[in-house]
């Protein structure tokens, strides 16, 4: 059983459709800047912001308005990917798995209800704070809008969730649970609270600029540019898509998911499960690139470095598009398979911009984008926590 891809939709830094994210992609448009002051003692970081003006447009929509920003972005997503799938969702039995990993965390009225809880300010907390702490207020949220009644999922693994949203939807599909699985993330969780935490860990650039900073398979970048976005695709099994004539936009062939199996508050730099979880996704296959993890942290971007060199002996390309776009969380893997979905339609790989590739010199890194025909795609996806996820993706051929 096959299952394929007939809509998708995005909302991120400088992308309000996904016209412009395939524009960005084949240009290599950065939609990163460095923001001063960030860090905790005044430092600039790297960082890719989605502004409030950028929401004008979703609220308008009176049944919008309350709604936390994370929730806007994730329901200007989805709408978007129901449009370009064509589907009427009303007369179908639809699940809707999304990903989060900070959820709603870094919104004004979630840490200023906590600071008034601190300090016993009863009447200032926010009456509807608690939808903003509950990660599924999200999900429901966007179900509600669309008018899903059916199973709803929100799955939470740091950077991984919204490629293990993926994973949980193909399974709902190929058991039948659910005839159309709406699938993606969101995250908007910049804020002191996030930025002071990273800061602490050392995985955020500060003080560097865009050429030494958050730039993917590049020895000297202290680390990623935290990011804000949303991302939804349309997913079903093929005989429903071809019965329904619907446009058909790659297969999802696997995803695979482990984690890393140690103290959460160490750093596997072995790779061995993101290795194993590559390895069994390819199962002995050579993709015509990958669209890598690797987001500008040392040791992340050396496993990518191994995986290349067991598996492919550097001979497929790699490519990251965290170089454009930073790290939103749990959004990224979305966005990877968004990207890849429109590599494999328009015949082109994106490429790894600003990067030097100074100690990676030996791997196969696209750094300007290559315009030929793209068969099959592998997608590695790393979370906080120690969770990997790797996706395999087809050009669409029908059976």
């Amino acid at each position: 059983m096959k299952i394929v891809c007939t809509g998708y939709g995005i909302f991120a830094p400088n992308t309000r459709s996904i016209d412009q994210y395939l524009f960005n992609l084949k240009n290599g448009v950065c939609t990163l800047k460095v923001v001063e002051g960030m860090g905790p003692k005044g430092e600039s970081t790297i960082a890719g912001l989605i502004q409030d003006e950028d929401l004008e447009q979703i609220e308008a929509d009176d049944k919008l308005k309350r709604l936390p920003k994370v929730t806007k972005m994730g329901v200007a997503a989805v709408k978007e990917a129901i449009a370009s799938s064509g589907l009427d969702v009303r007369h179908k039995k639809v699940g809707l798995f999304f990903g989060s990993s900070l959820g709603a965390t870094g919104e004004k009225l979630y840490q200023d209800s906590i600071h008034y809880a601190n300090q016993e300010l009863y009447r200032k907390v926010s009456l509807i704070f608690s939808h903003y702490a509950n990660y599924h207020s999200i999900t429901a949220a966007i179900g509600h809008y669309i008018g899903a009644r059916g199973v709803e999922k929100t799955i939470t693994t740091g950077c991984t969730s919204s490629l293990e949203a993926v994973e949980d939807a193909i399974l709902y599909l190929k058991s039948g649970k659910v005839d159309v699985a709406i699938v993606g993330g969101t995250d908007s969780p910049i804020c002191n609270a996030t930025t002071y935490a990273f800061a602490k860990t050392k995985t955020i650039p500060l003080n560097q600029t865009l050429e030494e900073g958050a730039v993917p398979f590049q020895k000297g970048s202290k680390g990623f540019a935290m990011s804000e976005a949303a991302g939804a695709i349309v997913l079903e099994r093929e005989e429903d898509a071809v019965q329904r004539k619907a446009d058909i936009k790659g297969e999802i062939v696997d995803v695979v998911s482990n984690n890393d199996g140690i103290n959460i508050f160490s750093l596997d730099g072995s790779g061995d499960q993101m290795l194993n979880a590559l390895k069994e996704v390819t199962s002995g296959r050579k993709p015509d690139y990958i669209n890598s993890q690797a987001l500008g942290i040392e040791l992340n971007d050396q496993i990518e470095q191994r995986c290349s060199k067991q598996l492919f002996n550097h001979e497929v390309p790699y490519t990251s598009i965290k170089s454009m776009y930073g790290n939103p969380f749990g959004v990224i893997g979305i966005l990877q398979v968004i990207s890849s979905l429109l590599s494999l339609q328009y015949g082109f790989i994106p490429p790894t911009i600003r990067t030097t590739r100074r100690g990676y010199e030996e791997m196969n890194i696209i750094t300007e984008t290559i315009y030929r025909e793209v068969h099959e795609v592998a997608i590695t996806n790393h979370g906080f926590g120690g969770n990997n996820a790797c996706a395999y993706m087809k050009k669409y051929i029908k059976s």
